[in-house]
């Protein structure tokens, strides 16, 4: 039998990874730990296990396998946002989820915040759940 945590070991290693820049800096198209942008973050996290992903979170949005239900979501998985400028269906943030809770289709996630840096949020907070556009699973 196949144990059904095979492969769950890269995505605990991911979520270390990137839990140890919490705090790090915001910067605009900062791509290393002397500042990231969202989607420099996941690009630099994804990169730190061997797996490459393009460099914006808009092009970030065509790769991997979508996760159609919130309740499906896996550690590691993509989510995505729209921006903060103009029509929320057109993805403009990007973060890595850290904890799944599918009773409350809700989720957990690391991100490049422009206000505070690196940093855990919920998805239940009213300005990610107005703007959740959807997931992308990388980690198969």
């Amino acid at each position: 039998a196949v144990s059904s945590s095979a492969g769950r070991g890269d995505v605990d290693d991911l979520i270390g990874s990137a839990m140890g820049f919490l705090g790090v800096a915001y910067r605009f198209g900062g791509t290393s730990p002397s500042g990231f942008d969202c989607s420099g973050f996941t690009n630099y996290v994804f990169k730190l296990q061997n797996i490459a992903l393009t460099r914006s979170s808009r092009s970030q949005y065509t790769e991997g396998n979508p996760v159609a239900d919130v309740a499906d979501l896996k550690k590691g998985d993509l989510v995505f946002f729209g921006g903060s400028r103009g029509g929320s269906s057109s993805v403009g943030h990007v973060g890595i989820v850290t904890e799944v809770n599918p009773d409350s289709r809700s989720f957990k996630f690391i991100h490049a915040s422009r206000s505070s840096g690196i940093k855990v949020d919920d998805s239940k907070q009213a300005y990610y759940s107005r703007r959740y556009v959807g997931a992308r699973r990388i980690l198969q």
